[in-house]
């Protein structure tokens, strides 16, 4: 299987590949990500940290946790 990876500006309803002839009369399968919209989806340490703040755990309540389940085999 041959696979290529290439980021480009979409002007109209056809896109461009850099590897048409390779392509070309084959059938291929196509992907399309917004790659604005993934960059703000990926976090960083400080916006997790934001995130934890702005949601807490409350592990009294929402958490369980059983020693011996725990240790049981």
């Amino acid at each position: 299987m041959y696979a290529t990876e290439f980021q480009t500006v979409i002007h109209s309803e056809y896109i461009k590949s850099p590897e048409y002839e390779h392509f070309k009369g084959k059938k291929v399968q196509t992907i399309v990500l917004n790659i604005e919209k993934q960059n703000k989806l990926e976090n960083t340490e400080e916006d997790f940290i934001e995130y934890l703040i702005k949601n807490p755990v409350d592990f009294q309540k929402d958490f369980k946790f059983d020693r011996e389940e725990a240790n049981e085999r």
